[in-house]
C-alpha cells in the first residue's frame, strides 16, 4: 500500500490531526529502515501518517 509520510514537530502534544482535524489520537504502526524501527502515527480520520521522529532499537537487530 503506498501512502505519503508528512513529518510533524511536535510542540505540547500531537493529538489532532493536522491535515482533517480529527481530535481523539493515532493509531500507530512501525515500518523497518534496517535494524531500526520507525514508529509512525496513522489518522483515524483522514489515514494521513505521520512521522513525528521516534524510532525503536530492534531488539533482534534483523534486517
Amino acid at each position: 500500500m503506498a501512502y505519503q509520510i508528512t513529518s510533524v514537530i511536535v510542540k505540547d502534544e500531537f493529538k489532532i490531526c493536522p491535515l482533517c482535524g480529527y481530535e481523539d489520537g493515532f493509531h500507530t504502526m512501525f515500518t523497518r529502515v534496517n535494524a531500526i524501527l520507525k514508529w509512525l502515527f496513522i489518522c483515524p480520520s483522514c489515514h494521513a501518517v505521520f512521522d513525528i521522529g521516534h524510532t525503536v532499537n530492534d531488539p533482534r537487530g534483523e534486517k
